[in-house]
C-alpha cells in the first residue's frame, strides 16, 4: 500500500488527493486535486489545479488553473498557466506556459487588476477573464529549458520545443521548432510514421500493457517494424 508524506509546513487548503502523494517543505495547494503518485517539490504552489497520476513537479513551480496528464514531470523554477497538458511530456527548468498576454492597442499596456488591487477594489468576472485564454500542450511532448509559450498556442502531440525557443504560433504533431520566434527545424518522422503513431495513441495504453512494452517504446528507433509492432499490440489489447 503506497504511504503518502506531507510536509509538516505544507499547506493543502480544500485540495484532495489520492495514494502515495509526496508534498514536500512550504509547498501550497489551494482548490486542487492529486491523482495517486504525485510528487510537489519544495516551495511549489498549485491553485485550482488537476493532476492525473505518477506525475512529478519539481521545486519552485507555479502552476494556476491546468490540467496535467499522468507520467509528466517538469523542471524547478517552471511556471504554468492556464494550460491543459497531455500524458508523458518532460518538461524542462524556468519554462514559461500560457502567461497572460498584454493588450498594446490600448492606451496603456498596463493590467488592470493592478489598478483595482491597488485601490482595493475588486474585478468583475468579464474584466478578470477578458483576454484569457486556454494552451493546449499535446501528448510526449518534450519541452526544453527556458522555453517560452504564449497563451492560446496548441502544441501537438510528439512535438519538440527547443531550449530558449518563444512559441508564438500552434505547433504541428512530432515537429521539431526551435528559435525566437520559434520556427519549424524539422519533422521527427515521415508524414505515414506521424499518422501511425496518432492513430496508435500509446500514452492511453493502460499501465500493464505499456510497462510490458517498455523496451520497444523507450529503446528502439521507430521504422516500419516499430510501427508494426505497436498496432499489433493495440490490436491485441483492444486498445
Amino acid at each position: 500500500m503506497n504511504e503518502n508524506f506531507i510536509a509538516e509546513n505544507a499547506k493543502l487548503i480544500s485540495s484532495i488527493h489520492g495514494l502515495g502523494v509526496k508534498i514536500y517543505r512550504n509547498a501550497e495547494l489551494r482548490e486542487s486535486i492529486l491523482g495517486n503518485d504525485v510528487q510537489v517539490g519544495d516551495d511549489s504552489i498549485l491553485l485550482k489545479c488537476k493532476l492525473e497520476s505518477n506525475i512529478a513537479i519539481n521545486r519552485r513551480n507555479f502552476i494556476q488553473e491546468s490540467q496535467i496528464g499522468r507520467f509528466t514531470y517538469t523542471g524547478f523554477n517552471t511556471v504554468i498557466r492556464g494550460v491543459e497538458i497531455g500524458r508523458f511530456c518532460s518538461i524542462s527548468w524556468n519554462v514559461s506556459i500560457g502567461g497572460k498576454n498584454h493588450d498594446i492597442e490600448h492606451v496603456t499596456t498596463s493590467a488592470i487588476w493592478g489598478f483595482y488591487n491597488m485601490l482595493g477594489e475588486k474585478l468583475t468576472d468579464f474584466q478578470y477573464n477578458k483576454g484569457k485564454g486556454i494552451c493546449q500542450i499535446g501528448n510526449d511532448v518534450l519541452i526544453s529549458s527556458g522555453a517560452i509559450i504564449l497563451r492560446n498556442v496548441k502544441i501537438g502531440n510528439g512535438a519538440v520545443i527547443g531550449a530558449g525557443a518563444v512559441v508564438t504560433k500552434d505547433v504541428e504533431p512530432y515537429s521539431i521548432v526551435a528559435g525566437v520566434p520559434a520556427k519549424k527545424i524539422k519533422m521527427r518522422f515521415d508524414d505515414k510514421t506521424i499518422e501511425a503513431l496518432e492513430e496508435i495513441q500509446w500514452w492511453n495504453w493502460p499501465i500493464e500493457v505499456i510497462r510490458e512494452n517498455l523496451d520497444l517504446i523507450y529503446s528502439t528507433k521507430v521504422d516500419k517494424s516499430v510501427i508494426e509492432k505497436l498496432k499489433e499490440i493495440a490490436h491485441t489489447n483492444n486498445l
